[in-house]
């Protein structure tokens, strides 16, 4: 919608999953509708960037918010798309964005509710693929999200790097919506209280930069899918029951982010990493905590085959509730608009 001045106006819900902020923008984005939502995503990647940029930098967000752009859907069976974009880019797929969104388009009415109490299936596509959202609801508001996602799988495993003073540091890469950097936090000696210091956030981005280096995996299916700029912290996981697993989680965004929640994709990419390990089947869950106390529960709810790696799909739950209703409106002589290269917003 533009502004009464000729300029844009941007409409959003803020959405809290944790403590981190999710961004649903529902209007003031042009669309081309002759693109899928993949190639909406590629394109603000590149030209649009600036539209991630004035969302979550100052003054107007934060490095550690996320956003989620409500599109038309490609896909005939989703009620919605939308694209993610963080401080590390355009992820395809993440767990806490996807219910981010729908308890917005729930809450916003954007999707009618069909119940007042019960659960609600919302079905959106990403640019990865479609995946369900599984929307709890009482009197009318919305408590909790459970979210169908991407197939995640081991894409390396046991491999290592060398780091400049530290030595050697193993990972696993994993597949989750982005690639991810699995590291045995005890091993580089960093305790959960630490993750967010200074330190570890540099120690954080020495790794992802090493990894960088040289990459050249692409996804079997979705190909080149850019360079690893996710790194999940693991700490010791204990098994309560069979097959019911207990961990505390850290995700680190590249570059200088540690988010408040363990997100849903580092927690699934835990999940595949145990798989692989058979110590987890169908029906294993994980209670992943993050260092500032957030828990998402995910499950194994089915196994299968991705190029040659074998793969997991997950059902994966937390609670997102709604912080903010926001309209920002922005003069066509804004210097935000020169400074992010925005002038396609007022056309």
């Amino acid at each position: 919608m533009p502004a009464a001045d000729g300029g844009a106006r941007l409409e959003w819900t803020d959405v809290a999953v944790g403590s981190d902020i999710h961004r649903v923008v529902f209007s003031g984005v042009p669309i081309d509708a002759a693109r899928s939502v993949r190639q909406r995503m590629e394109w603000l990647s590149g030209p649009g960037d600036g539209l991630r940029r004035l969302l979550i930098e100052p003054p107007y967000g934060l490095p550690a918010f996320c956003v989620d752009l409500i599109t038309p859907p490609d896909d005939p069976e989703a009620e919605a798309g939308f694209i993610i974009m963080e401080v590390m880019g355009y992820p395809f797929f993440s767990g806490s964005n996807t219910m981010a969104t729908a308890c917005a388009l729930i809450e916003s009415g954007r999707i009618p509710r069909a119940t007042e109490n019960g659960v609600q299936c919302v079905r959106l596509q990403t640019p990865g693929g479609r995946v369900d959202a599984h929307v709890t609801l009482q009197a009318g508001q919305v408590t909790s999200v459970c979210v169908e996602g991407d197939e995640t799988f081991v894409h390396r495993a046991d491999a290592s790097i060398e780091l400049p003073g530290i030595g050697t540091v193993a990972y696993d890469l994993v597949w989750s919506g982005g690639h991810y950097v699995m590291v045995d936090a005890d091993a580089v000696g960093l305790a959960p209280e630490r993750a967010g210091d200074a330190e570890a956030l540099a120690l954080a981005a020495q790794v992802i930069e090493a990894v960088q280096r040289d990459f050249d995996l692409r996804h079997p299916v979705l190909g080149d899918v850019g360079l690893p700029r996710f790194l999940h912290w693991m700490w010791p996981e204990r098994e309560e029951t069979p097959g019911c697993w207990v961990a505390t989680g850290g995700t680190y965004g590249h570059p200088g982010v540690l988010w408040g929640c363990p997100t849903g994709t580092g927690t699934v990419a835990r999940l595949a990493r145990l798989s692989r390990q058979e110590r987890a089947a169908v029906g294993a869950t994980l209670r992943n905590t993050s260092p500032a106390g957030t828990t998402f529960e995910g499950t194994v709810v089915s196994t299968g085959r991705v190029g040659d790696c074998a793969s997991i799909r997950t059902r994966v739950s937390g609670e997102p509730h709604v912080v903010g209703r926001m309209a920002l409106d922005l003069p066509p002589a804004s210097p935000l608009i020169m400074d992010c290269s925005l002038d396609w917003l007022n056309g």
